[in-house]
């Protein structure tokens, strides 16, 4: 690489200091800096001067003119406070060329600053003085004769027309707002009063929105009045609580408010000369800007300084920066060399000089130089190939083990986790860097002496299925233990473990589905010749048995009764054990929540039932019947959670049973939660309450929360269990919004 500057060796304040002046110090931007800010001095100076044309003297260009000469000298200014610093630098560190950057540096400045100063005084003088001649006692009579002249050719025309709007104001106000609010009635009110004034062109009654309500036009071939005023013109006249006067191309205009906190305003036109007018309203505009430039030729001046400060500021900073680089370009060569031979001492073999600024003996020396350095490269170039292929085999090594979903453990001799991949902690539910450095037993204490068995036999892998809980959550993990041998002995073993949870679970639930469905079928066959029998037995002899019927009757309904039950716990069986699959189409959720509320609302009346529906029915691609009958189970479930619940240990009340469901829409999700303050879900075993057979109930099949684990699982969406806050459960089943039209019941069933 190319060397900028000479170096040696560099303290850390030094270092920050060098690479800030090197980020603000870009040859580009810098040079681009200063062409700019030649340009926007001159452009300013030719602004204030008057040399520019008219389309551009005005504050808005002049302002950003400023802004731009101030952003410009503020980037400048960083420039070359950068580079000053790092030349000061260089100069205690006796760095070659920096004494000649500090002289040519002073150099520069002296000569840009005095004539700067010079200038910038002389220009300040004659400023004031003119300033002082222009805004003279001569010019300010001048302009209170023709103010006077003005207003005594204006007066007439003044006192007329105020009189006719006075006496047209006055009769309006003696007929009331009511009159005067009144379309009809102000109209031909205001035709008549209007008729007899003098200077009246035309009239207009309008409201503060500038709605007219009653128009007159006396001018022939005027329809209606010419000019309507602004919202703010008749603000204005109800704040002076006055006569408003206007000037407009065609006439001379007055705005008045008629009502002391009304709306209604009149708005009169007169027929007089509107340039006198005109030309009266502009020499007291010249009068008061005169008077405004009198009161702040100090600030003016100061404004005027200030422009002539950034103008010498620009320039000055502009001199030093050509100062800074001609002096770097003398030293360059001999810095650059010397900054190359100690990057080579350091190690940096990379290091190369450059020959631009470089003549006779010097490049000579520059190119052998640059030569020795490379051949230093090249050779150290294949000791860094060799040395990064041994790096890409262990990275490689290190991305396999932490893209596999099994938890990898490096142990050392002495029993110390080495390595952990990405899985590992996931598994065990601790950081990377608080598994490291540990010996194993403390990381997963379940193993015991695994460690130990699996040394004792080397030769084999010693596996083990154990059960870890972390974070409330139970795990069954499959490990292996493999052991390294080195020469003569044990150096390592590798611990490999895998979650089986959901594998276990599956081949519970496939399991248990077998079981359902040989229960079912053992049992279905005798359930309905029993029920019958009962049922005859019932119909046939009840009348004929005459010592004691009732018990008869009781025994009866008893075995009807029962056979019931167990056929509904047989359809249960059935149900989980032959799932049909489901019939998807586009349904509307909140309708399906409603139905299952109303269900569950007769069914336990004792209990009070919350729901939150959006207004909007969300759409969910779904099968009606089983994401009715999972909603129903999960309401069922609530229900005997709440009477299931135990006496509070004080004796007292339990409060009302309560059950919620709620509905969320979340864009490409649906959310159903369904909430009750029953008696919870158990600490231990949670995550196995939606298997086969697991209840926490006495007479619970253990198989509820199985269908609907099962129905929600065909439907793509998910079934998780939680603890509600302030006692309770919190049950929610996620579905994914519909986005397109769900495919025919007959296709669903065929696929």
């Amino acid at each position: 690489m190319s060397v900028p500057s000479a170096s040696a060796p560099r303290q850390p304040q030094i270092v920050l200091l060098s690479r800030v002046g090197q980020l603000f110090t870009g040859r580009v931007a810098a040079l681009a800096l200063v062409v700019l800010a030649m340009a926007a001095g001159a452009l300013t100076y030719a602004a204030f001067g008057g040399l520019l044309p008219m389309t551009f003297a005005n504050r808005w260009f002049v302002g950003g003119l400023l802004a731009a000469d101030i952003v410009i000298a503020i980037g400048l200014a960083a420039v070359v406070v950068a580079r000053v610093v790092r030349t000061l630098m260089e100069q205690r560190r006796g760095a070659a060329g920096a004494r000649l950057h500090v002289r040519m540096v002073l150099l520069f400045g002296l000569f840009a600053v005095v004539p700067t100063f010079v200038v910038a005084m002389v220009s300040g003088y004659w400023l004031s003085i003119g300033l002082q001649e222009f805004v003279n006692e001569r010019i300010a009579r001048g302009m209170d004769s023709a103010r006077l002249i003005g207003n005594t050719a204006l007066e007439p025309q003044r006192a007329a027309v105020l009189a006719d709007v006075e006496r047209l104001s006055s009769a309006l106000q003696q007929l009331g707002p009511e009159t005067v609010g009144d379309a009809d009635r102000a109209q031909v009110a205001l035709g008549r009063l209007a008729a007899g004034l003098p200077t009246l062109m035309d009239a207009l009654i309008v409201d503060s929105s500038g709605t007219a309500i009653a128009s007159v036009a006396l001018l022939p071939g005027r329809v209606a009045p010419s000019y309507v005023p602004p919202p703010p013109s008749m603000a204005r006249a109800a704040a002076e609580a006055g006569a408003l006067i206007e000037l407009r191309q065609t006439g001379v205009y007055v705005v008045l408010h008629l009502f002391t906190g009304g709306e209604l305003f009149l708005v009169t036109g007169h027929t007089v000369d509107p340039g006198l007018w005109f030309h009266v309203d502009q020499i007291t505009r010249a009068d008061a800007f005169l008077t405004q430039l009198e009161n702040n030729s100090i600030d003016n001046q100061l404004r005027v300084f200030a422009v002539y400060a950034v103008i010498a500021v620009l320039m000055l900073l502009s001199a030093v920066w050509l100062a800074l680089t001609f002096a770097s370009r003398l030293a360059q060569p001999i810095g650059n060399l010397m900054t190359a031979a100690d990057q080579v001492r350091k190690g940096d073999l990379s290091a190369r000089v450059s020959e631009d600024g470089a003549d006779g003996e010097l490049k000579r020396l520059v190119r052998a130089f640059n030569r020795m350095a490379r051949q230093l490269d090249e050779q150290r170039r294949d000791l860094v190939d060799a040395n990064r292929q041994l790096d890409e085999r262990r990275q490689l090594t290190e991305a396999i083990l932490s893209g596999v979903s099994a938890g990898v453990l490096s142990i050392g001799a002495s029993g110390e986790v080495l390595r952990a991949n990405r899985s590992s902690a996931d598994l065990l539910g601790l950081p990377s860097d608080e598994i490291e450095g540990r010996r194993l037993p403390d990381v997963l204490p379940e193993l015991g002496d695994a460690l130990e068995q699996a040394r004792a036999r080397p030769d084999r892998a010693y596996q083990r299925q154990i059960e870890i809980r972390r974070d409330g959550v139970s795990r069954t993990l499959l490990v292996r233990i493999s052991t390294e041998l080195g020469e003569d002995e044990i150096s390592g073993n590798v611990v490999t473990f895998d979650d089986v949870s959901d594998l276990m679970t599956a081949q519970r639930m496939a399991a248990w589905a077998d079981v359902a469905r040989r229960i079912a079928h053992e049992i279905k066959n005798p359930l309905t010749p029993i029920q019958l029998s009962a049922e005859r037995l019932k119909r046939k002899y009840l009348r004929q048995i005459t010592d004691d019927p009732d018990t008869f009757t009781i025994c009866t309904d008893t075995i009807v009764r029962q056979v019931g039950d167990i056929g509904r716990m047989v359809d249960e069986f059935s149900s989980f054990a032959r799932m049909p699959r489901p019939t998807l189409a586009n349904e509307d959720i909140k309708e399906l929540c409603q139905q299952a509320l109303f269900l569950q609302r007769t069914a336990q009346p004792q209990i009070e039932f919350i729901a939150e529906l959006p207004e909007a029915p969300p759409i969910v691609v779904c099968d009606r019947r089983q994401i009715g009958q999972a909603l129903t189970n999960l309401l069922k479930n609530a229900g005997e959670a709440i009477e299931g619940r135990a006496p509070p240990p004080d004796g007292g009340k339990l409060p009302p049973g309560q059950i919620s469901l709620r509905l969320l829409d979340r864009g490409g999700e649906v959310r159903v939660i369904i909430e009750d303050n029953g008696k919870g879900l158990p600490r231990e075993g949670r995550e196995r309450l939606a298997e086969p057979y697991v209840t926490t109930r006495a007479k619970g099949t253990g198989l509820g929360l199985a269908i609907v684990k099962k129905i929600m699982e065909d439907h793509g969406g998910a079934l998780t269990l939680e603890d509600r806050e302030g006692g309770g459960a919190r049950i929610s089943l996620l579905f994914q919004r519909a986005t397109s039209q769900a495919r025919p019941a007959s296709a669903a069933a065929s696929s």
